[in-house]
């Protein structure tokens, strides 16, 4: 007598993370070192199960290699308008100096001046900006004028070749070896975290939600049972308890295949004809869905301009005040082997640009971008010769409001877009990161991340405690 061989079981874990960036990788460590001391008085420390999914084939490939290093002090950000980035790049600063102190990473402190090349400027915004960076928790902030910065040589702000009327100087501003962050973190959690697996060259394809009665799971935040979070990796079925979608440029794209169980080339497919009926493409209208929409994000392409031919003409990070066009002004930084560049500035793609595939992207930096950049640096720096900037490298920025759009992404579209440009208030690009967890789209075990640009790098230890510590209420 021939028994029915029983069917193969599917894959189950407990939690999975897509996108293996700084992001991924400082969630990792947060729920390996949590884990183990939520169970560490009586009982021995369970691994936390984790399942760290890349599509590329090495880690830190998207928007983590290419940024500016730079370790931001905390002093843009709104606790009114951006309360999380406020939050997040103050104690992020703090854990990442501690955390390469602790793992022998290489980092500069180097400190960073924001200057005012108009009267203006020094009298209006400067003690603005000060009052915000003050109020963030930033108790190091010091208001300087133009004559200590460029004359003062006992300053500890002194730089002779910036052109300004004043700064604020910022001297926990620094820079970091981004490379060498990332692959300590990843040897962290590999050495603390015997249950961890690094999945290379997968690709999440979509998911789904599966709550069925008979097995003991429900949908939604607000009940008591579990949801079975089911992705496809690669043709594969995955059942995890949890799923945290960190996938830089695409996580919004693949947050939403779950949330309405669709493929993400499917969801695209969706979008894009959307596209061509003239619908907002924001507003996500999905027919066959009545599932919660997220916010989609948008993109802004960012060029860096190296100097060659000159001598790095500055001690620390040279930058001018807020562009309200978005960002933080085409500023100087430099790196760890005292190259100066500049950068980014702000290139918006079109609203309705896929960010979920790399082969939509064009990284070449535009060598006749370069007018743009010689005009704004010559505002602090006057001493650039003509023909001293290079095309260096570019990267893109995931963003939750588009200037073409009065909807800027968020759940309820209510913003107001009426600013003009005398206004310096510029709440409107100053956005948020956004952390969905289940009060937000009714999914327990899913936690979205979304627009996590700048300061991403600075925040992300601190993200990685705040996430972890949403997995364990969903526990």
């Amino acid at each position: 007598m021939f028994r029915p061989t029983p069917p193969i079981q599917r894959p189950r874990i407990q939690t999975a993370i897509i996108g293996a960036g700084v992001m991924g990788l400082s969630i990792a460590r947060a729920l390996t070192h949590h884990n183990h001391h939520h169970y560490q008085s009586k009982h021995p420390s369970p691994p936390h199960e984790i399942l760290l999914l890349e599509r590329s084939n090495r880690p830190s490939t998207g928007i983590t290699s290419r940024n500016s290093q730079v370790i931001h002090a905390g002093i843009y950000y709104s606790r009114d308008v951006s309360p999380l980035k406020s939050l997040f790049c103050v104690r992020g600063k703090r854990l990442l100096y501690s955390y390469c102190r602790e793992r022998h990473i290489d980092y500069r402190n180097c400190g960073k001046l924001i200057v005012a090349t108009t009267p203006y400027q020094k009298e209006v915004l400067l003690p603005r900006l000060l009052e915000l960076g003050k109020r963030n928790g930033v108790d190091d902030l010091r208001l300087l004028s133009g004559e200590t910065i460029v004359r003062d040589r006992y300053s500890d702000a002194y730089e002779e070749n910036v052109h300004c009327l004043g700064g604020i100087h910022s001297p926990s501003t620094g820079i970091v070896d981004v490379h060498g962050f990332v692959t300590a973190l990843l040897a962290d959690v590999e050495e603390s975290n015997s249950d961890f697996t690094l999945a290379l060259n997968c690709a999440v394809e979509g998911g789904e939600v599966i709550g069925h009665a008979s097995d003991g799971y429900q949908s939604g935040g607000g009940g008591g049972g579990k949801s079975r979070l089911r992705l496809r990796v690669d043709g594969m079925d995955i059942d995890c308890e949890n799923v945290i979608v960190c996938a830089g440029l695409a996580s919004d794209k693949i947050a939403q295949s779950i949330l309405m169980g669709t493929t993400l080339h499917e969801l695209i497919r969706e979008e894009q004809t959307q596209l061509l009926q003239r619908q907002q493409p924001q507003n996500n209208n999905h027919p066959k869905s009545n599932t919660i929409q997220l916010p989609r994000q948008y993109y802004a392409k960012g060029n860096y301009f190296k100097l060659e031919n000159q001598k790095s003409p500055f001690q620390r990070l040279i930058y001018p005040l807020p562009d309200p066009k978005g960002g933080l002004g085409v500023h100087a930084t430099m790196d760890l082997s005292g190259s100066t560049r500049f950068g980014p500035d702000v290139q918006w793609l079109p609203p309705g640009f896929d960010g979920s595939q790399d082969e939509n992207f064009d990284w070449d930096v535009d060598a006749e971008r370069s007018k743009l950049f010689y005009d704004a640096i010559r505002e602090y720096w006057p001493g650039l010769e003509d023909g001293n900037l290079v095309p260096d490298y570019s990267g893109v920025r995931p963003k939750l409001w588009h200037p073409d759009l009065r909807d800027f992404g968020s759940k309820s579209g209510n913003d107001d877009d009426n600013d003009d440009e005398n206004n310096d208030n510029h709440e409107k690009w100053r956005k948020d990161f956004m952390i969905a967890g289940p009060e937000y789209h009714g999914v327990k075990g899913l936690i979205v991340l979304l627009g996590m640009e700048s300061p991403g790098l600075t925040s992300s230890l601190a993200v990685g405690e705040y996430v972890a510590q949403m997995v364990d209420r969903n526990t």
